[in-house]
């Protein structure tokens, strides 16, 4: 498939699938999204920006996607982010469990992440905190069992 015609069916899906998931914030989506409207605003495609927000569906804004992309497609540097872009969406997302990132948590007891038994299911991520801030009145445990 042509690499070009591979990014248009991902930006189309991409942006369809914003307003869905737009309450649970879903960073993939959400920065692809931003990626592409940011290379619409830097050409002749300000106003698509808009139409993609109003009416992502419509067969005039998928023809006006596909003549924007056809035409960032002359663009060396947009097919270098575009291909990489690509590579990183097929990548299978992380297995994860009890993992916290950004996190300020207060707490007058005891603070427990984790399982309250061993599994031997295996996850990439498990038991992490990343960016994170505790206060406990008590015992912090991070892990299981």
């Amino acid at each position: 498939m042509e690499l070009i015609t591979l990014g248009i069916g991902l930006v189309v899906n991409t942006f369809v699938k914003n307003k869905e998931v737009n309450a649970a914030v879903d960073d993939f989506v959400s920065d692809s999204v931003r990626w592409v409207r940011g290379w619409f605003k830097k050409g002749d495609h300000k106003e698509l920006v808009n139409k993609l927000e109003t009416a992502p569906e419509s067969k005039e804004v998928n023809e006006e996607l596909v003549k924007a992309m056809g035409d960032l497609s002359g663009n060396e540097k947009f097919m270098k982010e575009l291909e990489r872009w690509i590579r990183e969406s097929q990548k299978p997302n992380p297995s994860m469990k009890n993992v916290l990132k950004d996190v300020d948590v207060k707490a007058g007891g005891n603070i427990k992440i984790g399982d309250k038994t061993v599994s031997d299911q295996k996850f990439d991520m498990k038991n992490v905190i990343e960016r994170g801030k505790f206060e406990a009145g008590g015992d912090f445990t991070l892990g299981d069992g």
